[in-house]
């Protein structure tokens, strides 16, 4: 509850966001808006009324303005904490980068705040110097790079490998960073020194913590030992809720996993690994290995009759009774368990016994996990295999996750945090809020569907292509002709623009096809580099074309003349044969629902209103998004793709997208 009357917490924050108030006077390109003020004040009666509110705001609304004003104020009159949870970590940086240090300085409040990472994140300084390391480099690589992470820790503030100045191999920073399963905590020589626990210190002296949504739900899922208790929640970006929910909720292992594990004890062919370093008998220590070589034999069966049954070409399979793949690793881990447990009673110190017991801890939690994905031990998950080609063999990952996160996120954490705040650009389907509550397990809560401030009337074309075959009836016909218009309009806009996909393969084909035919652009093709970097040269150069699936939908920041056209080539339903998809449209199905309707096309329009999005970012940005799917205009579902968009002006005449660039 708020401690001030509540007419005197809405004005106050009313009279900070509007015009000549203290945001206006701190920040000259300041504009209130009536969309910002609307939202802020349906917060401070949720924070009153302890209720859960979705909000939909659309871009250039000043979500977090919205949001972090109220929140201050009730976090710092009420002793309180807030947890901020993003998707991406553009929006985590605006938030602490700029949002956060302007609003302090504004408002004249003294709150701390803090950005929270998952504690693989920081380096340990004991695993750095750590004796049993030390066994386990195997390359003149990974000693380069243990050398300069040592060089750097030396120096650094934060410990935070984001900050570490070059990309050090995944294993060596594995072996270095902080391992729960491998700290001391206080009884830790370096504990006054360490960077994770000085970082778990401000967090709890924070009012304001700033987390992704991963490290969010990892919290949830281990009970609330990942942060600091906390008493409100805001999710921005919450339309990706339910997808990373789900994979938090899961399980994973993969023969991967299982060798890097198997050689961390010892690895025949370097003869490294922790064995070396614990102490006891020899007869017992040649136990172990030889426990180990039986559990690789095992694991080479078990996964090389997934080779025979799901094949070695990249493929992801459902895994059902008919063709589960018989659990042969199941004895050999526990032998390894077994055959470690007594050199326990030879350790000479508290850490070598905490380092056994961890590697017995880990061995034991992958016999579970396998147990209970090949077991198909609960019926309210679905399993299934994914196969990925790689130059060094193939990966073979076997996972589960829930079928339905709503029951568990409403019992977890709706029943238990009040107030919630949900906001995103997109939330709606329908015009209405039903989908995502019904995703999310929320029940009774407040509603908020705000347009946004820009003038898309006047800034946007929408060109809805024409003459182009159905991608479900025609699918080579399609692809030929979609293809063409893309050259078409590429050829107009000579670059700033972005070309989304629904499949990676098609991405290839129009990447040869622009690479063949456009010379004067600067292509750019996700996967080729890390998105940070491909957005960044797209940026730079106005020339640049950037072909892009899923993850360019969403998140992704352009704002001015670099992009000026957005072409969405299909309408981005969910691949009807993706396991967590096709179990649930079962689900639906099996309740007498109709899963295309219900589940499909609600979540092909969030995800088409984030694709159109990526266009207008600032007041001025203008431009053109081009809609090449003909079941827009076709299809008596895709009238509800163009009722979520923004007003603006629609054509079918490529004419006019040229008179458009023109002008």
């Amino acid at each position: 509850m708020i401690k001030n009357n509540m007419d005197s917490f809405k004005n106050r924050v009313s009279r900070i966001l509007e015009s000549g108030g203290l945001i206006s006077r701190a920040l000259n390109s300041y504009e209130p808006r009536p969309q910002q003020a609307r939202m802020a004040q349906e917060i401070c009666e949720a924070i009153e009324n302890q209720e859960h509110i979705l909000v939909e705001a659309g871009t250039g609304v000043g979500k977090s303005l919205a949001y972090l004003v109220p929140f201050i104020l009730y976090a710092v009159e009420n002793d309180k904490r807030v947890v901020v949870s993003t998707n991406t970590k553009t929006l985590q940086q605006q938030l602490c980068q700029k949002d956060l240090p302007f609003l302090k300085k504004t408002l004249k409040i003294d709150f701390d705040y803090a950005l929270c990472l998952g504690s693989e994140n920081y380096v340990c300084p004991r695993r750095l110097d750590d004796d049993f390391a030390a066994d386990l480099w195997e390359s003149q690589e990974q000693l380069r790079d243990i050398k300069r992470i040592s060089s750097w820790a030396a120096l650094t503030k934060s410990g935070i490998r984001a900050d570490l100045g070059f990309v050090s191999s995944p294993d060596v920073w594995r072996q270095v960073c902080r391992d729960g399963d491998l700290c001391l905590g206080r009884e830790c020589l370096h504990f006054d020194g360490c960077f994770y626990y000085n970082a778990r210190k401000r967090e709890k002296e924070a009012r304001i913590l700033v987390v992704n949504h991963a490290l969010f739900f990892a919290n949830l899922s281990v009970g609330g030992a990942v942060l600091p208790d906390f008493d409100a929640v805001v999710f921005d970006e919450g339309h990706t809720m339910e997808e990373v929910a789900t994979n938090f909720m899961g399980r994973e292992i993969s023969n991967t996993r299982i060798q890097r594990l198997l050689d961390s004890i010892y690895n025949p062919k370097t003869r490294k690994g922790i064995l070396n370093k614990l102490n006891g008998p020899r007869i017992k220590r040649d136990i172990v290995r030889k426990r180990l070589e039986e559990a690789r034999d095992a694991s080479g069966r078990l996964f090389e009759e997934a080779g025979r049954k799901f094949g070695v070409r990249n493929e992801v399979k459902r895994l059902n009774p008919g063709n589960i793949v018989f659990n042969s690793l199941d004895q050999s881990l526990l032998g390894v368990c077994e055959a470690l447990k007594p050199l326990l009673e030879n350790c000479r110190s508290q850490e070598e016994e905490m380092i056994l017991k961890a590697y017995i801890g880990r061995c034991e939690s992958l016999r579970e996990i396998l147990s209970f994905i090949l077991g198909l031990e609960d019926k309210e998950y679905v399993y299934w295999i994914e196969i990925l080609e790689r130059k060094n063999g193939v990966k073979y990952s076997f996972r589960g996750v829930p079928i339905h996160v709503a029951k568990d996120l409403g019992e977890r954490l709706f029943d238990k945090i009040r107030p919630a705040v949900i906001t995103s650009a997109t939330l709606s389907a329908n015009g209405n809020f039903m989908f995502i509550k019904s995703r999310l397990g929320l029940k009774d809560c407040r509603e908020l569907l705000l347009d946004s401030p820009f003038n898309y009337r006047d800034n946007v074309l929408l060109y809805l292509a024409d003459n182009i075959a159905d991608p479900a009836q025609a699918p080579d016909e399609f692809k030929k002709q979609a293809l063409a218009r893309i050259k078409e309009l590429v050829d107009i806009t000579g670059g700033r623009t972005f070309i989304l996909f629904t499949s990676y393969k098609m991405l290839k084909s129009a990447y040869e096809e622009l690479k063949s035919k456009c010379k004067t652009v600067n292509l750019l093709k996700q996967g080729d580099t890390a998105q940070y970097e491909l957005v960044n040269s797209f940026k730079r150069d106005m020339n640049s074309v950037l072909l892009g699936t899923n993850t360019f939908w969403q998140g992704v920041d352009v704002p001015g003349k670099a992009l000026e056209c957005v072409i969405i080539t299909k309408l981005p339903f969910s691949v009807p044969d993706d396991p967590v998809t096709e179990a649930r449209m079962e689900f639906i199905q099996s309740h007498n629902g109709n899963p295309f309707l219900e589940y499909q096309v609600p979540q092909a329009i969030m995800m088409f209103k984030q694709g159109f999005g990526r266009l207008i970012r600032t007041k001025s940005d203008r431009g053109v998004v081009a809609v090449l799917d003909p079941r827009i205009k076709t299809k008596h579902y895709g009238r509800s793709f163009l009722d979520v968009l923004p007003v603006c002006r629609h054509s079918s005449d490529i004419n006019e997208v040229k008179v458009f660039f023109r002008n």
